[in-house]
């Protein structure tokens, strides 16, 4: 009965799919701003995000205007992405 610490998650809490989608978000934002992914969200954030934790500090500052607002978008189906052959575009939803 013990509770589990903040940002310890079971494996099978993960959504895969969208774990997928943040990794390709993350690469061209990444790409975007010219700047190292790892510097912007580990692996294992982009699987906490897909896992519903959105407090980490992907978040807040720089972060959140370079990746987190999209991501967090992305997450709740306002927003798609597409590729026009040459990179990854965001694409409104609604």
């Amino acid at each position: 009965d013990c509770p589990r610490p903040a940002g310890d998650r079971q494996r099978g809490e993960v959504n895969p799919g969208q774990a997928d989608l943040l990794r390709v978000l993350l690469k061209a934002k990444a790409d975007q701003y010219d700047v190292a992914q790892k510097l912007i969200a580990t692996a294992s954030e982009l699987d906490d995000i897909a896992a519903g934790d959105m407090s980490g500090h992907v978040f807040h500052g720089w972060r959140n205007e370079v990746f987190g607002r999209d991501a967090r978008r992305l997450c709740q189906g306002e927003i798609a992405l597409a590729s026009d052959g040459k990179r990854v575009r965001i694409v409104e939803l609604g």
